[in-house]
């Protein structure tokens, strides 16, 4: 039976103790105490928020010493399609096998991701953990919705129209326009 701590998660555990005693850690971590997850964010101000975790330390029946669990996230971020603030959601599923040393992480069952522990004396940062974590399953570029999206408004040939000179005024690459053909139905210029 899985033992579930208070709700006040510790800044440091010692995973390999907590996969022994089958432990179970739910509660919230500020993503202020993130600052490589905020750096990817790219947020102008600060990133508010809090991320749900509910971990779950064990050994499986082959002996690896593991956390299953989840992750949620509602993060502040900037689409890259109109460069506007938006809510970033991330679930993440958690499957580590917890190994002292790089030559155990290959020896594990492939359902599990290395947490490879940094001292066996000193605890890990439970902050750390979760933001390798959330690092790992951010996108490479945050965008709105399609349908949200402040810039899916702007079709193309608003842009286009735009950037046109207005009537009468010259047009340094018109003549580009002969050699391609235009719009009024005329053929491309000849090569000599």
């Amino acid at each position: 039976m899985l033992n579930q701590l208070p709700n006040a998660l510790p800044e440091f555990v010692d995973a390999l103790r907590l996969a022994e005693t089958r432990q179970v850690l739910k509660g919230q971590v500020a993503v202020t105490v993130m600052p490589r997850l905020m750096a990817a964010l790219d947020m102008p101000s600060p990133a508010r928020g809090e991320v749900d975790v509910d971990l779950a330390f064990s050994v499986d029946g082959q002996g690896v010493r593991r956390v299953l669990g989840s992750l949620h996230a509602e993060l502040d971020a900037l689409c890259q399609r109109c460069l506007q603030p938006m809510i970033l959601t991330l679930h993440v599923n958690i499957a580590l096998g917890i190994v002292r040393a790089l030559d155990e992480a290959e020896q594990l069952p492939d359902e599990y991701e290395p947490l490879v522990l940094a001292s066996v004396t000193e605890g890990q940062s439970l902050a750390a953990i979760i933001e390798d974590e959330l690092l790992l399953a951010l996108p490479v570029a945050p965008l709105h919705e399609e349908a949200q999206c402040p810039a899916r408004t702007a079709t193309l040939d608003t842009i286009v129209a735009e950037d046109l000179p207005p009537e009468g005024k010259r047009r340094p690459f018109a003549v580009l326009a002969g050699a391609f053909g235009n719009k009024n139905g005329e053929k491309p210029l000849k090569q000599k």
